[in-house]
């Protein structure tokens, strides 16, 4: 009852200062409009060269300025006032935890000890019950200063780099036991789509989830709760994506008039009767507070016996840039692969160490590449060559307003990829309108400039182009059998590349192997000896795990079966 009659209370009289300060700046907002109406009209009137009139106004401009100043210091003592009183509460919230904390844990060390001790089953049960509230009352100590954190503005939100798939992974299964030993199923579904690595809270991200998680378990009595995580949104050009953690369970359900109000500080159910289910109603609220902090929310969409479904959003989280440091996958990639008919590619970058990565990694190839260290020698070669791909440093691309962009973007319609090592959250690239398409990580690895190399140039309208004007040249089929190839290509569409269609789309090894199967014994039949090749090498490749390998092969097949149809 102390905590419960003091923190509204205190709350109270932040909101009424927080209310007052927004009246007050409403207040400015309006003033300043009116002198600047009258500014205009007096404009106007200068024509007129009424003496009259312009003193009239003048002083009524400097009526209106008196009250501004004032509506402002005002503003300035309303804001100092809520600051003060917002921090008073939160040492004396913090003082209340502190005195609060220190007998409760004897209490709770020595409950302990008696739940073990005690021999009498009823006499255990009444040591458990006091464990058990102890810890509820340091739980809801912690929400009160968590909550006063929030409204202080002292909270903090420490982003960094996280395995976000083992992270969900670790947070369900430690909250497994607790639902098997009330008979429920607890499950996790995680979107194929959704990057490895993510940059992140982890620890706001946990207590969110292990709440939401917990009020499933304990609001259901007998069924399942279902954890799924989706992408919402990929943006490939920012590097961000959307996504949501939704938690659903087969509960009691909540009330439509009450789904807002379990977000609510102190707010209570109107069907929660029994005591197990009433709580402080701080949890929920903290949850959506931080969330909000984050750029996400959490919403809820329930009904009454049919169960509850909590979805936790974020919105614009960074994906972490993949930067392979093994340096034995490098081995496995062919560069001779990317673009055989030849493509120009332009480097601009001031770090010796980029330009000559990606130079060295085409030597063997097709490509040509041009390096630059300064972006107006790389301006000047693009009056006169045509690029296919540009590798920029980010910092180059986006100085001064993005002035280097603007250039480029008038200058070529070539695909950029920039290079960075920093965070691409808070870095403008995209107003100067060059057309950028990907990223990659310094220190460069070689395996992911093959990855987006591959995927940039080997898809565009030049490579087909060339491939085209090479066919004759350079195709592996010109020895088959025409009638065995109609035939074979008849057969293909209606089977075999509906396989390979539903492969690239999954991208799931065994899907892949399907396909690589069933074209080995369709080519095999008609003598296509080349494809028969292709298939048993990519089933070695699945069978190795090879995903280079398999990757690269996969993007090869189009140009295969084309070569195929041109015989």
């Amino acid at each position: 009852m102390f905590i419960n009659n003091i923190l509204p209370k205190s709350s109270k009289k932040i909101k009424e200062l927080e209310t007052e300060l927004q009246e007050s700046q409403t207040r400015v907002s309006q003033l300043d409009k009116e002198v600047l109406d009258l500014k205009e009209r007096l404009k106007e009137k200068e024509e007129i060269q009424s003496t009259g009139f312009m003193r009239q106004q003048l002083k009524k401009i400097e009526s209106l300025e008196e009250q501004v100043l004032k509506q402002k210091q005002r503003i300035q003592e309303t804001k100092s006032i809520a600051q003060d009183a917002t921090q008073v509460k939160y040492d004396f919230l913090s003082n209340i935890r502190h005195e609060i904390r220190t007998p409760m844990n004897s209490i709770l060390a020595f409950a302990d000890m008696l739940v073990h001790d005690l021999q009498d089953k009823t006499r255990q049960s009444y040591a458990k019950n006091i464990f058990a509230s102890g810890h509820k009352l340091l739980a809801l100590m912690d929400n009160i200063i968590e909550l006063s954190k929030l409204e202080s503005g002292s909270f903090e939100i420490k982003e960094k780099a996280v395995d976000i798939h083992l992270l969900f992974n670790l947070i369900v299964n430690e909250q497994k036991a607790l639902a098997f030993n009330k008979g429920l199923e607890l499950t996790l579904e995680i979107d194929e789509k959704l990057p490895n690595s993510l940059i992140v809270d982890d620890a706001r991200i946990k207590e969110i989830l292990i709440n939401l998680i917990d009020n499933a378990i304990k609001f259901t009595q007998k069924g399942y709760i279902k954890v799924r995580v989706v992408v919402d949104k990929y943006d490939k050009v920012q590097h961000t994506l959307d996504f949501s953690i939704v938690v659903t369970d087969s509960g009691m359900g909540i009330d439509a008039i009450n789904h807002q109000k379990i977000f609510e500080i102190f707010e209570k159910r109107e069907n929660a009767n029994e005591v197990e289910f009433q709580g402080t109603g701080l949890g929920l609220s903290i949850n959506r507070k931080v969330a909000r902090i984050m750029n996400g929310d959490i919403t809820v969409n329930s009904r009454l016996e049919i169960g509850s479904t909590f979805t936790f959003s974020l919105r614009g989280v960074e994906i972490v840039l993949s930067n392979d440091a093994v340096q034995e996958d490098s081995v496995k990639v062919d560069f001779s692969l990317i673009r055989p008919s030849g493509a120009n590619i332009m480097v601009v970058d001031d770090t010796d160490e980029s330009r000559e990565i990606i130079k060295d990694a085409f030597l063997n190839s097709s490509v040509k590449v041009f390096t630059y260290d300064h972006p107006r020698q790389a301006i000047e070669s693009l009056a006169v060559t045509k690029y296919d791909l540009i590798f920029i440093d980010i910092n180059i691309l986006s100085v001064d307003d993005n002035a280097v962009s603007k250039v480029i973007a008038k200058m070529s319609k070539a695909p950029l990829v920039t290079l960075t090592s920093t965070s691409l959250k808070n870095i403008d690239f995209m107003t100067g309108g060059a057309n950028v398409v990907g990223h990659l990580k310094k220190p460069l690895s070689k395996v992911e400039l093959f990855k987006i190399a591959i995927k940039i140039l080997n898809t565009s309208n030049q490579m087909q182009n060339g491939v085209e004007s090479t066919l004759e040249n350079t195709n592996e089929f010109s020895n088959m059998k025409r009638e065995e190839i109609k035939e074979f290509l008849q057969l293909h569409s209606k089977g075999v590349a509906q396989l390979f269609l539903k492969a690239v789309a999954t991208n799931d090894l065994n899907s892949m192997k399907v396909f690589a199967g069933e074209l080995a014994t369709l080519a095999k039949k008609y003598n296509i000896t080349p494809l028969v090749s292709y298939a048993q090498t990519l089933i070695e490749n699945i069978d190795n795990f090879d995903i280079e390998a398999i990757n690269s092969m996969m993007g090869e097949y189009k140009t295969k079966i084309k070569r195929l149809k041109s015989i």
